[in-house]
Parts: structure tokens; sequence; C-alpha cells
């Protein structure tokens, strides 16, 4: 274990947060283990980034987060454009959320839905980027799939503008929805979510379960991402909202989040159970999803 990272911690609170991370991965069936990050797609997805003009030196510290996420939990989709597009989604989005969030940068955010709307040039190349991948969503899914696929993402943009405007509200008991508001916007879990499935599963195979797969998706993230934000102090996630609005402390906070995902984790395999396509497509994203999640950014190996 890293001392300098956990140090940050107390004991107890180090012990309590290991104890809950374990717990939900015992509740789901899930085994730690590292899982090493595939070579082979690394170099396909970075020749074909490069390929189409994107600005490598922005986007390239993040490629690893696309490639691990592609590899992982949509390894099991048959169209290899389809994957190479999500890897270069998440790519791009996950470059905006850590770097166009402040400064000179924000200017482009606030201009970006409306310049995608009006077809105009983005005067940003990771603007420009994303605006591409987004225009390329009917490639690969159908409508309406193809449809919310892109909602999503637009509201992926408008929740970095949220984020930069509320920084420094207090967060009321009186609004204990606003988190998940929030949460639903930044997560992009609709997005995610519809990509589980293939292109050729008729929507009504999924669809009654898709607002709690993609709930699973977030709260899954913001379980095991919990110990690396609290060691660099973010105060902003999810979990820390919820706590502010509901009025607990983190740590029991981080014990309902498992106890609701765990539900409606099962849940979701229920429902599917007799849709074996589908359901086959759900579990090889959820176990996938989490060895992503054990891929050095999230720092689990520190903790577990």
């Amino acid at each position: 274990m890293n001392s300098l990272s956990t140090s940050t911690l107390d004991s107890k609170v180090l012990a309590s947060t290991r104890q809950s991370i374990a717990e939900f991965l015992q509740r789901c069936g899930l085994q730690y283990k590292n899982f090493p990050l595939d070579e082979t797609w690394y170099s396909e997805c970075s020749q074909e980034a490069t390929k189409r003009g994107y600005p490598m030196d922005a986007i390239f510290p993040y490629m690893n987060i696309g490639v691990a996420i592609t590899s992982n939990a949509y390894g099991h989709l048959p169209d290899r454009p389809t994957k190479m597009w999500i890897c270069l989604f998440t790519t791009v989005c996950t470059c905006m959320d850590d770097t166009m969030t402040s400064g000179k940068d924000l200017v482009h955010v606030y201009r970006f839905n409306e310049r995608f709307a009006n077809c105009q040039p983005h005067e940003h190349p990771v603007m420009h980027a994303l605006d591409g991948l987004i225009r390329e969503v009917a490639w690969h899914y159908p409508a309406p799939v193809s449809n919310f696929i892109v909602t999503s993402a637009l509201d992926f943009v408008s929740s970095l503008l949220l984020d930069h405007e509320t920084k420094d509200m207090r967060i009321s008991p009186q609004a204990p929805s606003y988190p998940d508001y929030a949460r639903i916007l930044s997560g992009i879990p609709y997005a995610y979510a519809y990509c589980i499935f293939p292109s050729t599963l008729p929507l009504q195979e999924y669809v009654q379960c898709i607002m709690d797969v993609a709930m699973v998706i977030n709260y899954t993230n913001d379980i095991l991402s919990f110990y690396k934000e609290e060691i660099e102090g973010d105060s902003a996630n999810y979990l820390s909202l919820m706590a502010a609005s509901r009025g607990l402390n983190k740590q029991d906070a981080l014990q309902k989040l498992v106890e609701k995902t765990v539900q409606l984790h099962h849940g979701i395999l229920e429902l599917l159970k007799p849709r074996p396509e589908a359901y086959d497509a759900y579990v090889a994203f959820f176990n996938g999803y989490f060895k992503f999640h054990t891929q050095g950014r999230y720092k689990l190996q520190e903790i577990m």
C-alpha cells in the first residue's frame, strides 16, 4: 500500500471505505485483481486518432482510459468501428472533463451546443473532435437510440458549465434530488447504457431497465472512485453532494450508495434474465466495467 496516498485519510475512514468497497464487490460477484491494458488496442486507437487529425498533445494522456473502458466493458460488442467510436468518444470527453472546466478554454465550452446545432466550426480542436464524434453516432446506432446518445453527450457539455456556475453554491438539504440531477448530466450514463447493447438488438428487449443501468454506471463509478477522490480532496463529486444534501457523513453516504447500487444491479439481472442476448451483454459490460476501474486511474490497488 502506498502510505503517502493513504496518509491523508483517517485510519477508521480508510477501513470503512475499504469495507464498503469490498462489500460491493462481494455482493455483485466481483473479485479484485489487476488487469493489464490491451496494448494492441491502444496502438490501434492512437493511430486512428492521429489519422483523424485529433490534437494528440491534448488527448494523448487520456487515451488509456478510452482503451481500457472499450476493451473491458464493451469488448463483447461485435462491431469493431463502434468500439473504436466509444474509445475515442471516452478519450475526448475525459480530456474535456479534466482540462476545459476553467480558464480561457471555458469560453469554447459555453459556445459548444450553439455551434453544434448551427453546424459552425469550433475554435478549439478538442471541441471540433467531440462535434465530429457526436455526428457519427447514427453510423453505429439507429434512431431513437442514436438520439438518446446524442442528447446525453450534449448534456455532458452542459454539465461542465453547471459545475463552473455552481462551484461556490451551498448544497441545500431541501433539495435532495439535486445531486442526482447533476450526476445524470455529468456522467453521460444514458449514452454508455445504450452502447452496451448491440445495435441489432430490438430496443424493447432492454429499454425498461435503461434508467437503472444508467444509475448503476454512475454509482459504480462513484463507489470505485471514492477513495481516489477523497485523497485528492475532491468535494464536488456525487457522494460529497449527496452527503451534504441529506445530512450524512461521507462514509454513511457511501454505504447507502453501495446498498442502492447492489439492489439496482440485481433488479436489472432479474428483468433481463428472460432475454438472453440483452442479459449477456449487460453481464459482460458490468464485469468489464469493474475491470476498467482496476487500471491505475482509480488507485484501487492502494486500498484493496
